[in-house]
């Protein structure tokens, strides 16, 4: 899994290919019980209105694995994403991009699959980053910045600026509204399952 991280992160677009984010979709996952999960997305408009929401139980092939996420939950959310009927710019995902050990966390795996513009946030750093005030490096090299007290990484095809412009325009709390809304939506969802 590894070597398949190393030679896909290859594939990662660290600039950005379209100059609009008007659409921008939130993804996350919540656990139910036997690697059995829901997978939850929300598309928000620019004035952060909820133009779409969608959720789905999926199978989590692999246990949590630090450094692996990706091989655990891409699936999931690509799953969720593909049955959005509206159209988005950016993907935010509950996860990593760039700034990995190996340059390829859940938000760069998720947005190379998709093909897509996509934003890895998470609430901590990574240990293996190395913290310059708000920036943080992984070999030297930049790869995540602090906003709002949450990272902000590139997935795919947005550069790590805009990424920020973007995190900080959708941002009320701590973490950005589409992610939170769908952080929300699934949580709801799995616990339902639960019951």
């Amino acid at each position: 899994m590894a070597r398949l991280q190393c030679e896909w992160s290859k594939k990662v677009i660290k600039e950005d290919v379209i100059s609009h984010f008007k659409n921008i979709c939130g993804a996350d996952v919540s656990f139910t019980v036997n690697n059995k999960g829901i997978a939850a997305a929300v598309i928000m408009g620019s004035k952060l209105e909820v133009l779409e929401k969608k959720y789905k139980k999926v199978e989590l092939p692999i246990p949590y694995l630090s450094g692996f996420l990706g091989f655990r939950e891409a699936d999931a959310i690509l799953d969720v994403v593909k049955e959005l009927e509206h159209p988005f710019d950016v993907l935010m995902v509950n996860g990593n991009g760039t700034l990995h050990p190996r340059g390829f966390g859940l938000a760069s795996h998720v947005g190379v699959l998709l093909g897509k513009p996509t934003i890895g946030i998470t609430k901590k750093p990574i240990k293996e980053a190395e913290r310059d005030n708000s920036l943080l490096k992984i070999n030297g090299r930049v790869e995540g910045k602090i906003v709002n007290g949450m990272v902000v990484s590139v997935g795919h095809k947005i550069s790590l600026k805009t990424a920020v412009k973007v995190v900080k325009n959708t941002s009320i709390y701590k973490m950005p509204e589409p992610l939170r809304q769908a952080h929300i939506f699934c949580t709801e969802k799995a616990k339902e399952e639960l019951k």
